[in-house]
């Protein structure tokens, strides 16, 4: 007489084959949407400068909480270039360093520009917690053209090269 066969048996195949497909697609929605792949020139939604912070997401450069933008990744012990690029460091099995540059125009004000790790946020000139506001945008590596503006702050950037001209306050 054969053994009897459990209902059951066939779980011991599927509960690693779920697993498995279930891995693969949090790698891919990691990839995708997070750093894994990110480029100089994209855009991130950083809520915090530090690498316990939720990983930075990818978003459109558009869009209202695309604060940072890519100007470099470079290997983990690298330095970025010249300029004043705010990083963040990621680490696992590709270890690397996104130099941020502040993805903002001409008009737009911020807040948590005067923080030493929180991300900045776009908001409304008239919001009383702003502490920061774009004067001019030039697409030089040039101080001198915040002259003749109230600016208050100058961050400059090599790659691309651009100058911020801030009215910073608080």
């Amino acid at each position: 007489m054969a053994p009897k066969r459990s209902k059951f048996a066939w779980l011991r195949f599927a509960i690693p084959i779920v697993v498995v497909v279930l891995s693969a697609g949090a790698f891919a929605f990691n990839y995708f949407t997070g750093t894994g792949n990110a480029q100089p020139g994209e855009c991130l939604s950083v809520s915090e400068f530090t690498r316990t912070a939720d990983e930075p997401k990818k978003a459109d450069c558009g869009a209202q909480e695309a604060n940072v933008k890519i100007a470099a990744r470079v290997g983990g012990d690298e330095a970025c270039p010249q300029g004043d690029y705010d990083t963040i460091s990621m680490s696992g099995r590709i270890s690397y360093k996104l130099c941020l540059a502040v993805n903002a125009k001409q008009g737009d004000c911020l807040t948590g520009y005067n923080s030493s790790t929180a991300g900045y946020q776009k908001v409304p000139c008239t919001d009383p917690g702003k502490d920061a506001e774009l004067l001019k945008v030039a697409d030089v590596v040039d101080e001198a053209v915040c002259e003749g503006t109230e600016a208050t702050h100058v961050r400059s950037y090599s790659i691309p090269p651009t100058t911020l001209c801030l009215k910073v306050g608080k």
